[in-house]
C-alpha cells in the first residue's frame, strides 16, 4: 500500500503512475454521514506540467450511509473518475482563485496524500440526502396520537 507520493521523484519525461488501495482507517470519514467504508482502489496518474502537476485517476470502493428518511443503513457504491491540476499557492492570483481554476489545487507541499484524494473524492461522490429507494417514506406510528383539543375530532 503506497500512500504518499513525493513529487520530487516525477520527472518530465515519464509521469508516475500508482495502483493502491487505501484502508478505512487512513480516510478519517466523517461519522456523523458516513458509517463506514470498504477499502479503496486508487490509480492515480501524476505528471510534471510547465508549472506544477496534472493529476488524474480514479477511484473505487463502497461507503455505508443512513437513509435520510427512514434511518436504514445503506451501501453506496462509489466509482469516479477525477483530475485537477497542482499548482504552488504562490500562482493564486491577488488572493483570489478564478472560475477557471476550480479545477485546481494549491499546494506547495512536495508530497501528496493518497488518502487525502480519496477523501475528497467520496466526500464529493456521496449524495446529500441518501435514500435507501425512492419510494422510501418516514415510518408510520402505529398507534394515534391521543388529541388534546376535542375541537379538532372529527
Amino acid at each position: 500500500m503506497k500512500r504518499f507520493i513525493n513529487l520530487n521523484e516525477i520527472t518530465d519525461k515519464e509521469p508516475l503512475e500508482v495502483n493502491t488501495t487505501i484502508t478505512p482507517s487512513v480516510i478519517e470519514l466523517p461519522e456523523a454521514e458516513i458509517k463506514g467504508s470498504s477499502t479503496f482502489l486508487i490509480n492515480d496518474k501524476i505528471q510534471k506540467a510547465a508549472v506544477g502537476y496534472k493529476v488524474s485517476g480514479r477511484i473505487s470502493g463502497t461507503v455505508k450511509l443512513l437513509c435520510s428518511r427512514c434511518l436504514k443503513e445503506i451501501e453506496e457504491k462509489i466509482e469516479r473518475e477525477f483530475s485537477y491540476r497542482l499548482l504552488p499557492i504562490s500562482r493564486i492570483g491577488k488572493g483570489k482563485i478564478s472560475a477557471r481554476e476550480l479545477d485546481v489545487k494549491f499546494s506547495d507541499s512536495q508530497v501528496v496524500d493518497l488518502a487525502e484524494v480519496v477523501k475528497e473524492q467520496i466526500l464529493l461522490s456521496i449524495p446529500v440526502k441518501p435514500l435507501c429507494s425512492e419510494l422510501c417514506s418516514l415510518p408510520l406510528e402505529e398507534e394515534k396520537a391521543e388529541i388534546v383539543d376535542k375541537r379538532w375530532e372529527k
